[in-house]
């Protein structure tokens, strides 16, 4: 690198771009495994964590933009893949992770990644494939572990949403060796009704949902075989997937001819809408257009990282992830000054009930004391109680009626 010697005395921030310069022109785009401390996902969706190891660690920051297909959390370990950058308002140098994917398992996301464009290459994907749901399916068939939850979700909405339908369900395996045949063989036999099926006219699924719960890429891995993409793409009746949680993606998800983000949902999706869907629809596709946007704003980011050596280009990402943090880091001090008044107020309230508490006329009523009344009116310590021929005297649990009685000297000593 070519140094510039500057007379006299250089500012911190001009010492820290250099620095900033420095590391980014001499490391470029690297790869660094390691175990995930401190995660933190911001409010703002951008997501802070520290990657280490036995020796060191290392401040990531990964934007919002960047998708992960896996749940974060602290001690896993992963490969991060990105830049060195410099945080000029601390001073930190960092890792910006434009890819994260759990360490150990690079050859499942290789296999993935060269089967996702194989299909897609001979048009598995394609949108002209994709049969349309019934508006109203009598008969849906379910293909899911006949343990844990999905079954039961997928079973309890239907039942709610659309009680005439019939669910044939084939208990399936849904991970190990043997998984992967057993899908295919599943959603063959739910294309066809029982031949003892007591149901009129009903010969044909007219709906298949098949899935199971979240876990990792191992756990996930039959609905990512090239037999299962078969099954899907050759199946005569629409299929609804609903595997993983909603982060997770499968080859059976883009086969399919919709994609539920749960099994709950895939249920959803297989039975007819109700009045009160319509605001579950219009997230939906708030949902859809927040992915199209981001979608395409991370093309653009990839356009631009193809401009890479033009340093305008690479000064103007800067700014915008300079910014990013900067907003970031504003909010939470925001956040942590008005819990910080709004505890101090909520103090404050505490203590003037306790004093309103204390100086309530009824406060000694508690402490065994007793109110007088005549009338409407109480009856104040200075007065005679002689002038009045009836009062009340009112306790904390009760209230009784005095009379007074003029008594004579005769009567005192009778």
């Amino acid at each position: 690198m070519k140094t510039v010697k500057k007379e006299g005395v250089i500012s911190v921030s001009e010492i820290t771009n250099a620095i900033k310069l420095l590391l980014e022109n001499s490391i470029g785009l690297i790869s660094v495994e390691g175990e995930i401390s401190n995660y933190k996902p911001h409010y703002s969706g951008h997501r802070y964590f520290t990657l280490k190891d036995d020796k060191a660690q290392i401040s990531c920051t990964m934007w919002k933009s960047r998708n992960v297909n896996f749940e974060m959390a602290d001690g896993q370990k992963v490969i991060a893949t990105g830049t060195i950058s410099v945080y000029p308002p601390r001073g930190n140098y960092q890792l910006d992770v434009v890819s994260l994917v759990p360490a150990g398992v690079g050859d499942l996301y290789k296999a993935f990644e060269l089967l996702k464009q194989k299909l897609q290459s001979l048009g598995y994907f394609d949108a002209v494939h994709k049969k349309l749901l019934p508006e109203m399916p009598m008969n849906i068939g379910v293909s899911t572990s006949p343990t844990g939850a999905a079954v039961e979700d997928i079973f309890s909405t239907i039942k709610r949403r659309f009680p005439l339908a019939n669910i044939y369900f084939r208990p399936t395996i849904v991970q190990g060796d043997s998984a992967a045949l057993d899908i295919v063989n599943a959603i063959n036999e739910l294309q066809k009704t029982p031949a003892d099926a007591d149901v009129i006219d009903a010969d044909v699924m007219d709906v298949i949902i098949i899935g199971r719960g979240g876990g990792s890429i191992e756990d996930l891995w039959a609905y990512n075989t090239e037999i299962v993409a078969d099954a899907i793409y050759n199946s005569t009746v629409p299929i609804i997937s609903a595997v993983g949680h909603e982060t997770d993606f499968t080859i059976a998800d883009f086969v399919a001819d919709f994609r539920a983000a749960t099994p709950t949902a895939a249920a959803e999706l297989a039975t007819p809408q109700t009045s009160s869907d319509l605001i579950n629809e219009c997230l939906a596709y708030q949902n859809l257009l927040h992915k199209t946007i981001t979608a395409t704003v991370e093309n653009y980011y990839n356009m631009l990282n193809d401009f890479s050596e033009k340093r305008t280009s690479k000064q103007i990402l800067d700014k915008i992830y300079y910014h990013y943090q900067l907003l970031d880091s504003k909010e939470e001090a925001i956040r942590k000054e008005l819990n910080y008044k709004l505890q101090n107020n909520w103090t404050l309230l505490e203590s003037l009930e306790n004093q309103c508490r204390a100086l309530s006329p009824n406060a000694p009523l508690s402490r065994g004391f007793a109110l007088l009344k005549h009338k409407n009116n109480f009856i104040k310590s200075d007065e005679s109680l002689s002038q009045y021929d009836k009062f009340e005297i009112i306790r904390q649990n009760e209230t009784v009626i005095s009379k007074f009685v003029r008594l004579v000297e005769k009567d005192l000593f009778e």
